[in-house]
């Protein structure tokens, strides 16, 4: 008798604790998967830069940025409206629905989880689709305008108005009662709720190079890369972008090209050890740059004891200067991974560092030539020689 009393209280400690357990599962269950479904729509992935991002449940605005709190990248549920905000010295990524976002410093934005709403209030918001979620849409808040996005765009949403490039794929925009279709490859302004121009948007560069380099400084020179990209239709200029990471918060060389390749000299950066290259077509009659390449790593590593030796300007040194009519040839040499210019025109020099040039005068008289070579690491050296040209 006495051991079937102690057997039916040890069955019914364990039916207890199996029913309490239940419940505590239960009770767990549904929020966590709720949770899970919002982390999977929104997700801060990475900061980057010397600043901060904040964050609020009301609006933050522009000026009043430090009012906010600064967000912890570590705190990834979103059950309530969040408004999101970039310092002057700060990006950020997250995902949405299937997309990467990169947002640039000084940038607001929201997201809201019930309705699982993104808006961009006011900055520079870059996007890339990493798989097939169905139509994904953003609010532009403060025009009423909704885009349903692309395949990869950019979107700059300024205090009167917005412009976008689009850059693969198809996008939607719907603009008070109007909804425009933007193919890939077109730029769209917008100002004061009103389209004001479309245009063409040149195509990215290709087979940029190198993709990925890791640079080992050991002798003078060796801290100096070649970079070079496929040459864009109707491209005559380039905008060359060097960054500290890859979101692009802190642009460390900026550079206009003539051609398709540049030498850079990364001694001058050696603080930062890694870097990002990025290269786009540019009209410098609209101002408007087009889709960009994709973006190369590079890595230095090692050091020199001769620095300064290194980037010291280059030598230019003119050994011919020969006058034939209303022609002029000049052979010189110079530092082979320079830039020469000769009254402002590229002129190409040879894997020696030699060139040969040939300046055509129209009228006779004397005139001044004048001679700039940049160095990969920008230092600069200017000589300026003069030819006359005599009546034959």
């Amino acid at each position: 008798m006495g051991m079937n009393k102690i057997r039916f209280g040890f069955l019914v400690i364990v039916l207890i604790i199996s029913i309490a357990a239940a419940v505590t599962f239960n009770s767990f269950k549904t929020p966590i998967k709720s949770e899970i479904g919002k982390v999977s729509a929104f997700k801060i992935t990475q900061v980057a830069g010397s600043g901060g991002l904040y964050c609020d449940k009301n609006p933050i605005k522009r000026g009043e940025i430090f009012l906010a709190q600064k967000f912890d990248i570590k705190e990834m549920l979103y059950t309530d409206d969040i408004y999101l905000a970039t310092d002057q010295h700060t990006a950020f990524e997250f995902f949405f629905s299937g997309v990467s976002f990169i947002v640039q410093p000084d940038s607001y934005l929201y997201y809201r989880p019930g309705s699982n709403e993104l808006g961009f209030s006011l900055g520079d918001f870059s996007w890339r689709k990493e798989r097939a979620d169905g139509v994904v849409e953003v609010s532009l808040a403060s025009f009423s305008q909704v885009i349903t996005l692309s395949d990869a765009g950019r979107a700059l949403v300024t205090p009167t108005g917005s412009k976008i490039r689009n850059y693969a794929g198809e996008l939607k925009l719907k603009n008070a009662n109007e909804t425009m279709n933007l193919q890939a490859g077109t730029y769209l302004e917008i100002a004061n709720n009103q389209k004001t121009s479309t245009a063409y948007l040149m195509a990215a560069p290709g087979s940029i190079s190198p993709e990925e380099k890791e640079i080992i400084m050991d002798q003078p020179g060796d801290s100096v890369v070649k970079l070079d990209w496929k040459v864009v239709n109707g491209a005559y200029k380039y905008i060359f972008r060097l960054y500290s990471s890859r979101l692009m918060e802190n642009t460390l060389y900026e550079k206009e090209v003539n051609t398709n390749r540049l030498s850079l000299d990364l001694l001058q950066f050696e603080d930062f050890g890694t870097f990002y290259w990025q290269v786009c077509a540019y009209d410098p009659g609209s101002g408007r740059e087009g889709a960009p390449s994709p973006m190369g790593l590079l890595k230095l590593s090692g050091a020199l004891f001769n620095r300064e030796n290194v980037l010291k300007p280059p030598e230019l040194t003119i050994k011919t200067q020969d006058v034939n009519g209303n022609l002029v040839l000049i052979e010189g040499v110079t530092d082979k991974n320079a830039q020469l210019y000769v009254n402002d025109s590229p002129v190409q020099v040879n894997p020696d560092g030699t060139f040969i040039h040939t300046i055509h005068f129209n009228r006779i008289g004397k005139h001044k030539i004048t001679f700039r070579v940049v160095s990969a690491s920008g230092s600069e050296t200017t000589l300026e020689k003069f030819a006359t040209i005599y009546d034959e």
